[in-house]
Protein backbone atom coordinates (compact mmCIF):
# COMPACT_ATOMS: atom_id res chain seq x y z
CA UNK A 1 0.00 0.00 0.00
CA UNK A 2 2.47 2.38 1.05
CA UNK A 3 4.79 1.57 -2.07
CA UNK A 4 1.75 2.08 -4.26
CA UNK A 5 1.20 5.48 -2.54
CA UNK A 6 4.90 6.22 -3.37
CA UNK A 7 4.83 5.14 -7.12
CA UNK A 8 1.42 7.60 -7.46
CA UNK A 9 3.31 11.06 -5.76
CA UNK A 10 6.64 9.88 -7.74
CA UNK A 11 3.75 10.20 -11.35
CA UNK A 12 2.33 12.80 -10.36
CA UNK A 13 5.91 15.06 -9.89
CA UNK A 14 7.22 14.05 -12.94
CA UNK A 15 3.77 14.78 -15.02
CA UNK A 16 4.03 17.83 -12.98
CA UNK A 17 7.81 18.82 -14.12
CA UNK A 18 6.34 17.75 -17.66
CA UNK A 19 3.28 19.99 -17.54
CA UNK A 20 5.73 22.88 -16.43
CA UNK A 21 8.12 22.12 -18.92
CA UNK A 22 5.73 21.84 -22.34
CA UNK A 23 4.40 25.12 -20.58
CA UNK A 24 7.77 26.66 -21.25
CA UNK A 25 8.58 25.30 -24.58
CA UNK A 26 5.16 26.88 -25.74
CA UNK A 27 6.01 30.53 -24.45
CA UNK A 28 9.43 29.99 -25.93
CA UNK A 29 8.05 28.99 -29.34
CA UNK A 30 5.69 32.03 -28.99
CA UNK A 31 8.09 34.15 -28.21
CA UNK A 32 10.48 33.25 -31.00
CA UNK A 33 7.96 33.09 -33.53
CA UNK A 34 9.85 33.90 -36.80
CA UNK A 35 9.83 33.32 -40.45
CA UNK A 36 12.84 34.09 -42.68
CA UNK A 37 11.81 35.22 -46.55
CA UNK A 38 14.36 35.61 -49.41
CA UNK A 39 13.40 38.10 -51.78
CA UNK A 40 14.85 37.16 -55.58
CA UNK A 41 12.52 39.78 -57.50
CA UNK A 42 13.83 43.89 -57.87
CA UNK A 43 10.89 45.19 -60.22
CA UNK A 44 9.05 47.77 -57.82
CA UNK A 45 5.61 46.59 -58.71
CA UNK A 46 6.28 42.92 -57.33
CA UNK A 47 7.90 44.62 -54.23
CA UNK A 48 5.29 47.15 -53.21
CA UNK A 49 2.88 43.92 -52.93
CA UNK A 50 5.29 41.93 -50.90
CA UNK A 51 5.92 44.87 -48.82
CA UNK A 52 1.97 45.32 -48.62
CA UNK A 53 1.88 41.62 -47.73
CA UNK A 54 4.72 41.24 -44.95
CA UNK A 55 3.24 44.57 -43.22
CA UNK A 56 -0.30 43.32 -43.35
CA UNK A 57 1.30 40.09 -41.82
CA UNK A 58 3.20 42.25 -38.76
CA UNK A 59 0.08 43.70 -37.76
CA UNK A 60 -2.08 40.78 -37.66
CA UNK A 61 0.48 38.62 -35.65
CA UNK A 62 2.94 41.71 -33.87
CA UNK A 63 5.15 38.44 -32.12
CA UNK A 64 6.14 37.20 -35.10
CA UNK A 65 9.38 38.19 -36.25
CA UNK A 66 9.32 38.52 -40.15
CA UNK A 67 13.07 38.62 -41.50
CA UNK A 68 13.44 39.74 -45.29
CA UNK A 69 16.40 39.28 -47.14
CA UNK A 70 16.76 40.65 -50.57
CA UNK A 71 19.02 38.81 -53.27
CA UNK A 72 22.46 40.32 -53.77
CA UNK A 73 23.70 40.18 -57.45
CA UNK A 74 21.95 37.85 -60.18
CA UNK A 75 22.22 34.30 -59.32
CA UNK A 76 19.09 33.61 -57.04
CA UNK A 77 19.63 29.56 -57.10
CA UNK A 78 23.41 30.28 -55.71
CA UNK A 79 22.09 32.08 -53.00
CA UNK A 80 19.18 30.25 -51.99
CA UNK A 81 21.42 27.39 -52.08
CA UNK A 82 24.31 28.16 -50.25
CA UNK A 83 21.76 29.43 -47.56
CA UNK A 84 20.90 27.81 -44.33
CA UNK A 85 18.36 29.76 -42.94
CA UNK A 86 15.76 30.45 -45.78
CA UNK A 87 11.93 29.71 -45.14
CA UNK A 88 9.79 31.08 -47.95
CA UNK A 89 11.75 32.24 -51.23
CA UNK A 90 9.70 34.76 -53.64
CA UNK A 91 11.53 34.76 -56.77
CA UNK A 92 10.41 34.78 -61.02
CA UNK A 93 8.78 31.09 -62.27
CA UNK A 94 12.72 30.73 -64.26
CA UNK A 95 14.32 30.74 -60.92
CA UNK A 96 11.67 28.70 -59.42
CA UNK A 97 12.14 26.10 -61.87
CA UNK A 98 16.04 26.01 -61.06
CA UNK A 99 15.10 25.70 -57.62
CA UNK A 100 12.88 22.63 -58.43
CA UNK A 101 15.94 21.23 -60.69
CA UNK A 102 18.04 21.43 -57.50
CA UNK A 103 15.62 19.72 -55.43
CA UNK A 104 15.51 22.81 -53.30
CA UNK A 105 11.70 23.33 -53.33
CA UNK A 106 8.78 21.49 -51.14
CA UNK A 107 6.38 20.13 -52.83
CA UNK A 108 3.24 22.37 -51.86
CA UNK A 109 0.57 20.10 -53.30
CA UNK A 110 -0.76 19.89 -49.33
CA UNK A 111 -0.80 23.56 -48.78
CA UNK A 112 -2.82 23.46 -51.92
CA UNK A 113 -5.16 21.12 -50.76
CA UNK A 114 -5.49 22.13 -46.91
CA UNK A 115 -6.12 26.18 -47.81
CA UNK A 116 -8.47 25.76 -50.82
CA UNK A 117 -5.78 27.27 -53.35
CA UNK A 118 -7.22 25.10 -56.17
CA UNK A 119 -10.74 26.19 -55.94
CA UNK A 120 -9.80 29.61 -54.48
CA UNK A 121 -7.46 30.80 -57.36
CA UNK A 122 -7.18 31.25 -61.57
CA UNK A 123 -6.21 28.50 -63.50
CA UNK A 124 -3.55 30.64 -65.01
CA UNK A 125 -1.97 32.02 -61.46
CA UNK A 126 -1.56 28.31 -59.82
CA UNK A 127 0.09 27.54 -63.16
CA UNK A 128 3.13 29.34 -62.44
CA UNK A 129 4.24 27.65 -59.33
CA UNK A 130 3.34 24.33 -61.33
CA UNK A 131 6.27 22.08 -63.06
CA UNK A 132 5.90 18.40 -64.04
CA UNK A 133 2.63 17.81 -62.17
CA UNK A 134 3.64 19.12 -58.88
CA UNK A 135 3.18 22.83 -57.23
CA UNK A 136 6.34 24.40 -56.25
CA UNK A 137 4.66 27.87 -55.93
CA UNK A 138 2.02 29.77 -55.81
CA UNK A 139 1.81 33.30 -58.23
CA UNK A 140 2.04 36.52 -55.62
CA UNK A 141 0.21 38.90 -58.28
CA UNK A 142 -1.10 37.95 -61.81
CA UNK A 143 -0.69 40.24 -64.31
CA UNK A 144 -2.80 40.60 -68.12
CA UNK A 145 -0.86 42.01 -70.91
CA UNK A 146 -3.81 44.33 -72.11
CA UNK A 147 -4.22 46.41 -75.70
CA UNK A 148 -5.86 49.43 -74.93
CA UNK A 149 -8.21 51.73 -77.03
CA UNK A 150 -8.91 55.60 -76.40
CA UNK A 151 -12.52 56.06 -78.03
CA UNK A 152 -12.09 59.96 -78.41
CA UNK A 153 -8.58 59.81 -79.50
CA UNK A 154 -9.59 57.22 -82.21
CA UNK A 155 -12.46 59.56 -82.89
CA UNK A 156 -9.86 63.24 -83.47
CA UNK A 157 -7.82 60.71 -86.13
CA UNK A 158 -11.15 59.78 -87.96
CA UNK A 159 -10.66 56.31 -87.31
CA UNK A 160 -12.92 53.21 -85.96
CA UNK A 161 -12.11 51.56 -82.51
CA UNK A 162 -10.70 48.40 -83.72
CA UNK A 163 -13.03 45.21 -82.37
CA UNK A 164 -10.50 42.80 -83.24
CA UNK A 165 -7.03 41.66 -84.07
CA UNK A 166 -7.46 42.53 -87.80
CA UNK A 167 -9.07 45.68 -87.44
CA UNK A 168 -6.01 46.63 -85.35
CA UNK A 169 -3.30 45.79 -87.63
CA UNK A 170 -5.26 48.07 -89.82
CA UNK A 171 -5.27 50.51 -87.09
CA UNK A 172 -1.59 49.84 -86.27
CA UNK A 173 -0.78 50.23 -90.17
CA UNK A 174 -2.56 53.91 -90.67
CA UNK A 175 -1.18 55.01 -87.27
CA UNK A 176 2.13 53.31 -88.57
CA UNK A 177 2.33 55.51 -91.71
CA UNK A 178 2.03 58.82 -89.57
CA UNK A 179 5.01 57.93 -87.41
CA UNK A 180 2.67 57.74 -84.44
CA UNK A 181 4.16 55.46 -81.92
CA UNK A 182 2.31 53.01 -79.23
CA UNK A 183 3.34 53.69 -75.44
CA UNK A 184 3.63 49.80 -74.17
CA UNK A 185 3.92 50.15 -69.96
CA UNK A 186 4.92 47.17 -68.07
CA UNK A 187 6.39 46.23 -65.00
CA UNK A 188 9.94 46.66 -64.62
CA UNK A 189 11.14 43.26 -65.01
CA UNK A 190 9.25 42.86 -68.76
CA UNK A 191 10.40 44.05 -71.70
CA UNK A 192 8.63 45.37 -75.03
CA UNK A 193 10.11 43.03 -77.91
CA UNK A 194 9.28 39.59 -75.78
CA UNK A 195 5.92 40.94 -74.65
CA UNK A 196 5.36 41.48 -78.33
CA UNK A 197 6.57 38.10 -79.06
CA UNK A 198 4.50 36.61 -76.34
CA UNK A 199 1.40 37.92 -77.73
CA UNK A 200 2.44 36.34 -80.77
CA UNK A 201 3.12 32.75 -79.99
CA UNK A 202 0.19 32.60 -77.64
CA UNK A 203 -1.43 30.47 -79.61
CA UNK A 204 1.22 28.06 -81.07
CA UNK A 205 2.72 25.79 -78.44
CA UNK A 206 1.10 24.49 -75.26
CA UNK A 207 2.94 24.91 -72.17
CA UNK A 208 3.18 20.99 -71.25
CA UNK A 209 5.09 20.53 -74.20
CA UNK A 210 7.56 23.00 -72.77
CA UNK A 211 7.40 21.56 -69.73
CA UNK A 212 8.29 18.38 -71.33
CA UNK A 213 12.07 19.85 -72.78
CA UNK A 214 13.00 22.25 -70.56
CA UNK A 215 16.35 22.41 -70.46
CA UNK A 216 16.79 19.34 -72.37
CA UNK A 217 19.24 20.52 -74.63
CA UNK A 218 19.30 22.04 -78.15
CA UNK A 219 18.08 19.35 -80.22
CA UNK A 220 15.23 19.30 -78.56
CA UNK A 221 14.14 23.22 -78.51
CA UNK A 222 14.62 22.79 -82.23
CA UNK A 223 12.20 20.19 -83.16
CA UNK A 224 9.28 23.29 -82.12
CA UNK A 225 9.46 24.13 -85.37
CA UNK A 226 6.14 25.66 -84.72
CA UNK A 227 7.68 28.54 -82.63
CA UNK A 228 9.79 29.57 -85.74
CA UNK A 229 5.71 30.79 -87.06
CA UNK A 230 5.43 33.09 -84.43
CA UNK A 231 8.79 35.14 -86.11
CA UNK A 232 7.19 34.45 -88.89
CA UNK A 233 4.01 36.16 -88.29
CA UNK A 234 6.19 39.07 -87.22
CA UNK A 235 8.40 39.30 -90.35
CA UNK A 236 4.57 39.75 -91.95
CA UNK A 237 3.36 42.41 -89.76
CA UNK A 238 6.45 44.41 -90.80
CA UNK A 239 5.96 43.28 -94.61
CA UNK A 240 2.32 45.15 -95.06
CA UNK A 241 3.03 48.14 -92.81
CA UNK A 242 1.36 47.27 -89.45
CA UNK A 243 4.88 47.82 -87.50
CA UNK A 244 8.15 49.05 -87.80
CA UNK A 245 11.05 49.20 -85.18
CA UNK A 246 9.52 52.74 -84.56
CA UNK A 247 6.03 51.62 -83.57
CA UNK A 248 6.55 50.75 -79.88
CA UNK A 249 7.83 53.35 -77.17
CA UNK A 250 8.82 52.82 -73.63
CA UNK A 251 5.67 54.20 -71.34
CA UNK A 252 5.37 55.49 -68.41
CA UNK A 253 3.18 57.19 -66.19
CA UNK A 254 3.08 59.90 -67.98
CA UNK A 255 1.98 58.15 -70.99
CA UNK A 256 -0.93 56.62 -68.78
CA UNK A 257 -2.18 60.39 -68.20
CA UNK A 258 -1.71 61.45 -71.58
CA UNK A 259 -3.98 58.51 -72.81
CA UNK A 260 -6.55 58.51 -70.38
CA UNK A 261 -7.06 62.19 -71.42
CA UNK A 262 -7.67 61.08 -74.87
CA UNK A 263 -4.10 62.18 -76.59
CA UNK A 264 -3.12 59.19 -77.21
CA UNK A 265 -5.12 56.30 -79.19
CA UNK A 266 -3.45 53.09 -78.34
CA UNK A 267 -1.26 52.08 -75.28
CA UNK A 268 -0.37 48.12 -74.45
CA UNK A 269 -0.20 47.84 -70.54
CA UNK A 270 0.06 45.63 -67.67
CA UNK A 271 -3.06 45.13 -65.53
CA UNK A 272 -1.12 46.81 -62.82
CA UNK A 273 -1.42 49.92 -64.30
CA UNK A 274 -5.45 49.86 -65.05
CA UNK A 275 -6.12 51.52 -61.82
CA UNK A 276 -4.59 54.67 -63.06
CA UNK A 277 -7.22 54.86 -65.63
CA UNK A 278 -10.32 56.65 -64.85
CA UNK A 279 -11.90 58.04 -68.53
CA UNK A 280 -15.06 56.07 -70.05
CA UNK A 281 -13.82 56.30 -72.86
CA UNK A 282 -10.66 53.44 -72.64
CA UNK A 283 -12.13 50.01 -74.28
CA UNK A 284 -10.27 46.71 -73.74
CA UNK A 285 -9.42 45.08 -77.07
CA UNK A 286 -10.78 41.51 -77.72
CA UNK A 287 -7.58 39.16 -79.05
CA UNK A 288 -9.78 37.82 -81.30
CA UNK A 289 -9.24 37.20 -85.17
CA UNK A 290 -12.70 36.50 -87.42
CA UNK A 291 -10.28 34.96 -89.67
CA UNK A 292 -8.67 32.72 -87.05
CA UNK A 293 -10.78 29.84 -85.26
CA UNK A 294 -9.75 30.15 -82.31
CA UNK A 295 -9.70 33.57 -80.00
CA UNK A 296 -6.17 34.48 -78.93
CA UNK A 297 -4.97 34.15 -75.57
CA UNK A 298 -3.68 36.73 -73.42
CA UNK A 299 -0.55 36.75 -72.29
CA UNK A 300 -0.50 36.60 -68.42
CA UNK A 301 2.44 37.71 -66.32
CA UNK A 302 3.92 36.99 -63.17
CA UNK A 303 6.94 38.05 -61.84
CA UNK A 304 6.96 36.84 -58.36
CA UNK A 305 6.26 33.07 -57.40
CA UNK A 306 6.09 32.35 -53.98
CA UNK A 307 7.23 29.10 -52.84
CA UNK A 308 9.12 26.90 -49.58
CA UNK A 309 11.75 25.39 -49.05
CA UNK A 310 12.15 22.20 -48.71
CA UNK A 311 15.06 22.79 -45.77
CA UNK A 312 12.57 25.11 -43.73
CA UNK A 313 13.05 25.27 -39.89
CA UNK A 314 10.19 27.41 -39.52
CA UNK A 315 7.33 25.28 -40.69
CA UNK A 316 4.30 26.37 -38.71
CA UNK A 317 4.74 29.91 -39.32
CA UNK A 318 5.75 29.21 -43.11
CA UNK A 319 2.66 27.69 -43.43
CA UNK A 320 0.52 30.32 -41.33
CA UNK A 321 2.14 33.07 -43.36
CA UNK A 322 1.26 31.23 -46.74
CA UNK A 323 -1.94 30.89 -45.86
CA UNK A 324 -2.33 34.54 -44.33
CA UNK A 325 -0.76 35.99 -47.84
CA UNK A 326 -3.41 33.76 -50.06
CA UNK A 327 -6.21 33.96 -47.79
CA UNK A 328 -9.44 35.93 -48.48
CA UNK A 329 -9.24 39.04 -45.77
CA UNK A 330 -5.52 40.07 -47.38
CA UNK A 331 -6.77 39.45 -50.92
CA UNK A 332 -9.95 41.46 -50.92
CA UNK A 333 -7.03 44.44 -49.01
CA UNK A 334 -5.54 44.12 -51.98
CA UNK A 335 -8.63 44.55 -54.22
CA UNK A 336 -9.55 47.40 -51.79
CA UNK A 337 -6.45 48.99 -53.41
CA UNK A 338 -7.42 48.74 -57.03
CA UNK A 339 -5.59 45.69 -58.00
CA UNK A 340 -7.37 42.88 -59.87
CA UNK A 341 -5.45 39.68 -58.08
CA UNK A 342 -5.76 35.96 -58.72
CA UNK A 343 -8.33 35.29 -55.88
CA UNK A 344 -11.53 34.73 -57.76
CA UNK A 345 -14.10 36.46 -55.15
CA UNK A 346 -12.24 39.48 -54.57
CA UNK A 347 -14.17 42.66 -54.03
CA UNK A 348 -13.92 44.68 -57.00
CA UNK A 349 -15.00 47.22 -59.25
CA UNK A 350 -16.24 45.33 -62.18
CA UNK A 351 -16.87 47.83 -64.71
CA UNK A 352 -14.63 49.00 -67.66
CA UNK A 353 -10.90 47.53 -68.02
CA UNK A 354 -11.40 45.53 -64.47
CA UNK A 355 -14.06 43.96 -66.45
CA UNK A 356 -12.39 43.11 -68.95
CA UNK A 357 -9.37 41.88 -66.99
CA UNK A 358 -11.12 39.50 -64.75
CA UNK A 359 -12.69 37.74 -67.69
CA UNK A 360 -9.17 37.64 -68.86
CA UNK A 361 -8.15 35.96 -65.98
CA UNK A 362 -11.35 33.84 -65.60
CA UNK A 363 -10.63 32.20 -69.36
CA UNK A 364 -7.06 31.97 -68.23
CA UNK A 365 -5.37 28.50 -68.67
CA UNK A 366 -1.74 27.39 -68.09
CA UNK A 367 -1.16 28.16 -71.77
CA UNK A 368 -1.53 31.92 -71.23
CA UNK A 369 1.77 31.77 -69.45
CA UNK A 370 3.53 33.73 -71.60
CA UNK A 371 6.50 31.85 -73.87
CA UNK A 372 9.33 33.68 -72.18
CA UNK A 373 8.60 31.68 -68.51
CA UNK A 374 8.87 28.58 -69.61
CA UNK A 375 12.42 28.22 -71.74
CA UNK A 376 15.47 29.08 -69.64
CA UNK A 377 16.21 32.40 -69.21
CA UNK A 378 19.01 32.36 -71.33
CA UNK A 379 16.87 32.52 -74.55
CA UNK A 380 15.17 35.78 -73.25
CA UNK A 381 17.73 38.05 -74.49
CA UNK A 382 18.22 36.13 -77.82
CA UNK A 383 14.53 36.12 -78.39
CA UNK A 384 14.51 39.69 -77.96
CA UNK A 385 17.57 40.62 -79.78
CA UNK A 386 15.77 38.61 -82.87
CA UNK A 387 12.52 40.27 -82.66
CA UNK A 388 14.23 43.48 -82.82
CA UNK A 389 16.14 42.52 -85.82
CA UNK A 390 12.88 41.58 -87.35
CA UNK A 391 11.33 44.79 -86.22
CA UNK A 392 14.15 46.25 -88.26
CA UNK A 393 13.95 44.63 -91.74
CA UNK A 394 16.07 41.94 -90.85
CA UNK A 395 14.27 38.12 -91.50
CA UNK A 396 16.29 35.18 -91.95
CA UNK A 397 13.05 32.70 -91.76
CA UNK A 398 15.73 30.81 -88.93
CA UNK A 399 15.20 32.94 -86.20
CA UNK A 400 14.60 30.33 -83.42
CA UNK A 401 16.92 27.94 -84.48
CA UNK A 402 19.56 30.66 -84.02
CA UNK A 403 17.45 31.61 -80.37
CA UNK A 404 18.51 28.24 -79.67
CA UNK A 405 22.14 27.87 -80.97
CA UNK A 406 22.82 31.24 -79.36
CA UNK A 407 21.37 30.44 -75.30
CA UNK A 408 22.94 27.13 -75.47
Amino acid sequence: MLKNKIITFLLMIILLFNLSACGKNTETLKKNRQINIYVGVKDKESLNIIKFLTDEYKKKNPKAKVNINNAIGEKVDENVSESSDIDIVIASRNDMLKLVRKGLLADMGNMYEQNKLTDKYYTSVKSYGRFNDRYYGIAVMPYTIEILCNKSAFDKLGLKVPNNIDEFNASLKIMNSTSMRVPVVLNEGMDINNTLFSIISSNMITMKKLENIYDSGPSAYKKLTEVQKSFDLLNDLVKNGSISKDTFEIGNESSLKKFDKGDIPVIIASSYYVNNLKSKNIKCFEYYSPNSKSQLKVPIMADAIMSVLISSKNTEETNEFIKFAFGKDVQKKLSGKGFVTGFKNSDISKDGIKKCVITHLENSTEDNIAFIYNVPESFKNNISSKVDSILSGKYTKNEWNEVVDESS
